[in-house]
């Protein structure tokens, strides 16, 4: 299986997991947002800077698909 479905696939997984919790009224998805966006900018991993700024856009995108009340 390429690396790419993979990706999507996980990607299609969050956004409905978040999106099924802001529904039973759970966590805020902002909050859930804002921990992911901190740990991607202040963690090790990814540890160059090119990827860690890749990885936030790639966050900025999913967050789109994610319906916020």
């Amino acid at each position: 299986m390429p690396q790419e479905a993979k990706v999507a696939a996980l990607e299609h997984l969050v956004v409905a997991l978040l999106s099924e919790i802001q529904r039973l009224g759970g966590s805020r998805i902002e909050n859930i947002y804002d921990a992911a966006r901190a740990s991607i900018l202040e963690g090790n991993y990814p540890s160059d800077d090119d990827s860690r700024y890749a990885a936030k856009g790639a966050l900025e995108d999913m967050a789109t698909l994610i319906p916020v009340r």
